[in-house]
């Protein structure tokens, strides 16, 4: 119970809505792949490129980066929250837990890999080379097939084959093995460990940036929900609450302002010339840059989720029935977009049709039209009765507290 009486969220309504939003910033910003010279290689910068709508969504174009970031985040916060102390009390055993994750992520991945064997090998026919993504081969094949595509075995971590979106479905399994061993070993309270964890993320990042990214984010999430935790014990709750929203509103202010207007930049790289003299404007560009990226991730992302979980426990949820669809289908969208670009790109020369429509609006909002309601039906469809068909046979006694609802609708 919070100190003002109500019970803790059973399901962070807004936590599980963004998810769907990110994704679809994740499809908006791969637009430009249809851009690239051979549908492989980007040769112009993004403003040159004519994607549709970009002096209104160039801010999205430019920063799907973060929305990425953000599926980690919102994990670790979600699995520190709702699995840790069950796995660390022995509720929830390794075999269930992972019944749980493999079910919800692997089917959709699935399907989506062998459809992409087929549509690649069209599209090959038609063009002489793949949609962006190469190492279409056997062995590849085979680490897609294991979801271990991701995990350093790769020949090239960036072209690592088939459904390159998927990519972060293979580090989040990985994730939830460390995870899982964490708090196993009810090590999930040790906050300095975590923090410990995030910094060699960061480390990580800079050798393998896949990994790296998914540990820096995943364990800065569940630092985010330890701080959640305490906050939500004081009895001034609803007034940390307020100051930590209007927080939030403070910061996305400065984001959006300074992508209209550059001045944090145009001061830093004054500060920047005068301190570090020796150095070329090509490193302050590089390490503003990286200030900035690191900020936002750190700072802005966690706050946020705060916000919105906090607002949830004090206020309560405002449930919008097509966010919350939405959002439970975000993992459908975000990996069958990809192939369904590839669809688009062979139907539009199937049909005779000038590859400049991808310049248009319209083009963009007709594929959101086919992405959306495929994706849903996918998640209601598939995805929810192939978890429901194997989580029957497989899983042992039912945990407690492992409720489905809530697995079905807030994990990724």
């Amino acid at each position: 119970m919070t100190p003002n009486n109500k019970p803790s969220p059973k399901y962070f309504f807004s936590l599980d809505a963004i998810r769907g939003f990110a994704a679809l910033i994740v499809v908006l910003c791969h637009w430009q792949f249809y851009f690239y010279e051979d549908q492989t290689l980007q040769t112009k910068p993004l403003e040159e490129l004519g994607v549709p709508l970009y002096p209104y969504l160039s801010i999205f174009y430019h920063h799907a980066f973060f929305a990425v970031d953000l599926f980690f985040l919102l994990s670790g916060f979600i699995f520190f929250w709702f699995y840790a102390d069950k796995i660390a009390d022995r509720k929830t055993p390794f075999g269930n837990f992972m019944c749980y994750r493999i079910t919800r992520l692997y089917p959709v991945h699935l399907i989506t890999l062998i459809s992409l064997v087929f549509i690649q090998y069209v599209m090959r026919s038609m063009n002489g080379h793949t949609f962006i993504i190469q190492n279409n081969d056997t062995y590849h094949f085979i680490l897609n097939l294991l979801a271990i595509h991701s995990w350093g075995f790769e020949k090239t971590p960036a072209l690592n084959g088939f459904n390159g979106p998927s990519w972060s479905m293979s580090v989040e399994l990985l994730l939830y093995l460390l995870f899982f061993l964490l708090a196993w070993k009810n090590l999930h309270r040790h906050k300095l460990l975590i923090i410990g964890i995030v910094v060699a993320g960061a480390v990580i990042q800079y050798v393998y940036s896949m990994i790296g990214q998914g540990i820096y984010s995943f364990f800065l999430g569940g630092l985010s929900y330890h701080l959640y935790a305490w906050m939500v014990e004081q009895k001034n709750v609803r007034r940390i609450a307020n100051i930590v929203t209007v927080a939030a509103v403070l910061l996305w202010a400065v984001v959006v302002t300074e992508y209209a207007f550059s001045y944090i930049r145009d001061i830093s790289m004054i500060v920047m010339k005068k301190v570090l003299s020796g150095k070329d404007e090509a490193f302050h560009t590089a390490l503003f840059n990286l200030s900035r990226n690191t900020f936002f991730r750190t700072i802005i992302s966690p706050v946020t989720i705060l916000t919105l979980a906090l607002t949830e426990t004090t206020r309560g949820s405002l449930k919008i029935k097509w966010a919350l669809v939405l959002g439970n289908a975000s993992y459908a969208l975000y990996l069958i977009h990809f192939p369904l670009m590839v669809v688009f790109f062979i139907m539009v020369d199937i049909l005779g049709l000038s590859r400049d429509v991808f310049h248009s609006p319209l083009t963009l909002l007709t594929f959101y039209a086919v992405l959306i309601p495929l994706s849903i039906l996918t998640h209601y469809y598939f995805e929810l009765p192939i978890q429901d068909l194997f989580r029957k046979r497989l899983l042992r006694k039912p945990s407690p507290g492992l409720v489905t609802a809530v697995n079905k609708q807030i994990t990724t």
